[in-house]
């Protein structure tokens, strides 16, 4: 038998009999968890204008049939027991609660039976008598046991919270009739329901007790949802053969489907952050309960906004038609969603493009819209757009014509960062592209080296924006200039200069830096760029933050230097970044330690070759 997943009210667990092993540790629940439960109760049933139907929903109890320790009726008659393996204290806190309204708000002699229906569930511990007795007969100060004075603690916090009331009649009514309502016979308050998770007969129950509360491993969706999909029921009453090669089959796609989500490069692409389930596969059902919620407005009323929602939402598609034939259904439309995804992943073009809306903010589920689309062709112009509208909404690039240049460019600035780092991050998948087409390069741009890293906009040829200040700053500049500038050491007079400026002992004796600066700049041969130029697209690129601001506004040169042993360490470099640092595009090879005028020239018309399906059209000039 599989593990099988229910929705019960607090009502349908009136009258069972739940049993306590001897391995659980006692009744401990404090002051704020027993007021919060509370709180949470009343909200919920003086909430307005509910839903027809409208739950509030408790965290999941774990149960497993019990054998041999079934409890007699009043007529002597067995009932069956359930084993609890995990919501001890929820149900323990539960049952202080009825005993506390069955005294204070029931007539005189008056039963809870014949008031509501049903008698309250019954606990009973396996080695604790004298505990099963005081829940019963429940006294206020008893400190003769750890249970007992955790038990009269926590029913003295559920007295003084209805007495804190200013009508506590009517707040007793309120939270007795959202707790004995059921789905047949509802209060107008609602009703409050638990996630019932039942195990197998021949489940090891210390084992599951074991990795829900000592592991501190909590009930996933994902389990609950594999409970739901794979219970023997959905595969008819005989459990056949065909019926367990049914379930295998599940089985053995949900499997593929985790193995496959495990893969980094596969979860980074499509998520802007670390996994933080146990599960992975809980991902594709949550996108699935997100497109539902695009044709269904009220859809969060019926399942709820916590942490168990996506659960619910399985929960209340499959218990209303639980053939196989539905099961199969609503599986296929996992798998199909899940190997949409996989598609992504699996085509060059889409894996780029797919992976850049997403880290611009494109939600998965708008995504998978675009499948409407009746070609591929289609979907990757429609994909192509969406990316042009991004770098549209967060700026206008324009172009611009230097008439004594003869040159007409892109003419995006270093100002509008957003937009510039979107389109160098657009400039490097789409280098990548062009890599893969020529069978060079990366297989697919890493999406997880890039996200977990901080990325800024690096100056090629440095800005004088932000000139260096602090002693030890410049003298480190100086010492990187000496190792990468050989033609330093041929100019006496310079380096003379430099040498004074490290050995003076008093800054009155020291020559101002950035005169010194300033010569070696022009001897590097890196002068000739305003402001205006350094600070366009053209002399941009994208470089990880410690590394950028490792060598604050060093030479070209010794960027150059650094970049290559970053990457030749294993470091991740933008493909675009390491084209640039290695003046790929230089085609004379004459300066290769500056960055001039010619090199941003090159830089900037290429980053307008490769976004031309994404720009607005390059304007013809006479």
């Amino acid at each position: 038998m599989e593990n099988a997943v229910r929705l019960y009210s607090i009502g349908e667990l009136l009258g069972k009999d739940f049993f306590i092993p001897s391995y659980q540790r006692g009744y401990r629940w404090d002051k704020q968890q027993v007021v919060d439960l509370l709180n949470d109760i009343s909200e919920f049933a003086n909430k307005r204008n509910k839903n027809p139907g409208e739950f509030y929903c408790l965290q999941p109890i774990v149960v497993r049939p019990c054998t041999g320790v079934a409890a007699s009726t009043d007529q002597g008659n067995p009932t069956q027991s359930w084993e609890i393996v995990d919501g001890q204290q929820r149900l323990t806190t539960l049952k202080i609660l009825f005993v506390y309204l069955t005294r204070v708000h029931l007539q005189q002699n008056e039963s809870f039976a014949s008031a509501y229906g049903n008698d309250v569930f019954t606990l009973r511990y396996e080695t604790r008598n004298d505990t099963n007795y005081f829940l019963e007969h429940i006294s206020e100060g008893n400190e003769e046991g750890v249970d007992s004075h955790y038990i009269s603690q926590a029913y003295r916090y559920i007295r003084e919270w209805f007495e804190g009331k200013a009508q506590q009649r009517p707040a007793r009514d309120t939270i007795i009739g959202t707790l004995v309502g059921t789905p047949e016979q509802p209060y107008v308050q609602g009703t409050v329901k638990v996630i019932w998770y039942e195990l197998a007969k021949d489940e090891n129950p210390i084992e599951s007790f074991t990795r829900i509360n000592l592991g501190k491993i909590p009930l996933t969706n994902s389990e609950l949802i594999k409970a739901l999909f794979l219970q023997t029921r959905n595969f008819g009453p005989e459990a056949n053969e065909l019926g367990k090669l049914q379930q295998l089959e599940i089985a053995g796609e949900w499997d593929r489907m985790e193995n496959a989500l495990q893969n980094d490069d596969l979860w980074w692409f499509l998520n802007k952050g670390e996994n933080n389930t146990s599960a992975r596969i809980e991902f594709v059902f949550e996108i699935i309960r997100q497109l539902e919620r695009q044709n269904d407005p009220d859809l969060d009323k019926k399942t709820g906004t916590d942490g168990h929602a996506t659960f619910r939402f399985y929960y209340l598609r499959t218990n209303a038609d639980p053939s196989y034939e539905f099961i199969k259904q609503e599986w296929g439309t996992v798998v199909t969603r899940f190997n949409q995804m996989l598609e992504w992943y699996l085509h060059p073009e889409w894996y780029h493009y797919v992976g850049f809306l997403i880290h611009c903010g494109e939600r998965v589920e708008d995504l998978l819209a675009l499948y409407d689309a009746p070609t591929k062709k289609d979907i990757t112009e429609r994909l192509k757009a969406k990316i042009t509208a991004k770098l549209v909404a967060v700026g206008i690039v324009e172009w611009t014509h230097d008439a004594k240049g003869g040159e007409t460019y892109l003419n995006l600035s270093y100002h509008n960062r957003e937009l510039v780092r979107r389109v160098l991050l657009l400039f490097n998948l789409q280098e990548v592209i062009r890599q893969r087409r020529s069978s060079l390069g990366f297989a697919r741009f890493p999406f997880k080296s890039f996200k977990l890293e901080k990325w800024d906009i690096e100056h090629i040829d440095s800005s004088s924006e932000n000139p260096l200040i602090v002693l030890q700053d410049q003298l480190n500049w100086l010492d990187a200039a000496l190792h990468d500038l050989p033609q330093l050491s041929s100019d006496a007079g310079l380096f003379k200069r430099i040498q004074d400026f490290r050995t003076a002992q008093k800054s009155e004796d020291r020559e101002t830096f950035q005169d010194i600066q300033q010569d070696i700049i022009k001897l590097a041969g890196e002068e000739g760029n305003d402001e205006l130029t350094k600070n366009n697209i053209g002399n941009l690129t994208l470089l990880d933050a410690s590394t950028n601001r490792s060598y604050g506004n060093a030479l070209f040169v010794t960027k150059r230097r650094i970049i290559l042993e970053n990457d030749g360490d294993g470091k991740f470099i933008p493909p675009a970044t390491k084209n640039a640092f290695l003046k790929h595009h230089d085609k004379q090879g004459i300066f290769r330690t500056s960055w001039g005028i010619d090199d941003i020239r090159a830089h900037r018309k290429q980053i307008a070759i490769e976004l031309r399906d994404f720009l607005p059209a390059k304007p013809l000039n006479n």
